[in-house]
């Protein structure tokens, strides 16, 4: 469109031009000569004519694209219920946080890099890497590209404590959490997504890395001493004051201070005549036997009436030493069945982070 104008502005100023030109040679001007306004006269005209004309179009054009750039931000505004929408040129990770919502409009893209998001949407919600469209409430692929189809507007939602997120286009924002995990591994949708915000907000757990909680990693029996200091309330004399040693506990480790205060207060006897075992993940059945020994040993509580575990298909397998720990947490509600379809302890089973992030919450809503 804008070359066509500007062959007519040029032709009419180039008509305009030789018309004087004919005029002045007509009247004998002996200083212009038909090669000069063909050779120097016409060609400079029409250089200054394109740049005038391609000015006028360029700052129309500018106009015109801002005008509808204030148009789309103001409707996408309103979608949201905002003042004022955003507008990110590009697909860079920014940093989002657990509950944050983000609406876009047709020809918007979106690329989840970490964390966990979904999308709702009243169209078309393109999976450009896939080639496909999702489905809405579905939830985001990591490393994937997607684009809002035409006459759709979506709404993508962060799942997960943190998440890495670029958006392209213009975008409203809701805020979700104040006070959100830090976790990219931890989502909303995780049965234990409450237990491991109670042990983050309360510093009874950190993660394994600023990013990552490692919900599935093992934990061993020096970690959960720690664990139990902190639900102590960190007493630093107590810690100071603790001597007992285990042969295969170094003094430099950064567990002994809190292995040897758990010594120290009862709470643990250790695996042996003189050993710990620091590095061992623990089972299901020492988490029990610990956290008992905390309540009645360190607590001074009295333990209450346990429950009957003849109903548990597997009990056989549970430690002499640990039925009365289990009894008692399976009655506290700090252990359930591991098994959905029937009861079962599975007492000698590794806990993990976020089995014990669990087990520490229960504890502490119930016996504390």
């Amino acid at each position: 469109m804008r070359r066509p104008v500007i062959g007519l502005l040029c032709g009419v100023m180039l008509l305009g031009m030789l018309a004087c030109g004919a005029y002045a040679l007509s009247g004998g001007d002996s200083l212009i000569s038909l090669s000069y306004l063909t050779g120097t006269f016409v060609p400079k005209a029409v250089s200054t004519g394109n740049e005038a004309a391609e000015k006028a179009l360029q700052g129309t054009y500018e106009e015109s694209k801002k005008g509808l750039d204030n148009l789309h931000q103001g409707y996408l505004a309103q979608l949201a219920g905002e003042e004022s929408g955003a507008y990110s040129a590009t697909l860079q990770a920014r940093d989002w946080s657990d509950g944050d919502e983000m609406t876009l409009t047709t020809g918007a893209g979106v690329m989840l890099m970490n964390g966990a998001a979904s999308v709702s949407h009243d169209g078309a919600f393109i999976d450009v890497t896939d080639g496909i469209e999702l489905a809405s409430g579905a939830r985001l692929t990591s490393g994937h590209r997607y684009l809002v189809g035409e006459n759709t507007v979506a709404s993508v939602t962060v799942l997960s404590g943190a998440a890495q997120l670029g958006l392209q286009g213009v975008y409203a924002l809701e805020d979700g959490r104040e006070d959100p995990t830090p976790f990219y591994d931890v989502c909303q949708t995780d049965w234990y997504y409450a237990p491991v915000d109670y042990v983050y907000r309360n510093t009874l757990f950190s993660g394994m890395d600023e990013h990552h909680f490692g919900p599935s990693s093992a934990m061993n029996r020096a970690m959960l001493m720690t664990v139990l200091y902190q639900m102590a309330g960190a007493p630093k004399e107590e810690l100071e004051r603790a001597s007992v040693t285990f042969a295969d506990v170094p003094e430099s480790a950064w567990y002994a201070p809190y292995v040897k205060w758990g010594a120290e207060q009862g709470i643990t006897a250790g695996t042996g005549a003189d050993t710990f075992s620091p590095e061992q993940q623990v089972t299901r059945q020492q988490v029990a036997a610990l956290l008992y020994s905390f309540t009645t040993s360190y607590l001074g509580l009295e333990a209450a009436e346990g429950a009957d575990l003849s109903g548990y298909q597997d009990l056989g397998q549970a430690s002499d030493w640990a039925h009365n720990a289990l009894s008692w947490a399976v009655a506290e509600g700090i252990i359930s069945s591991s098994s959905a379809d029937s009861l079962t302890l599975s007492p000698q089973k590794s806990a993990n982070r976020a089995e014990v992030a669990t087990m520490l919450r229960a504890f502490a809503e119930k016996i504390i």
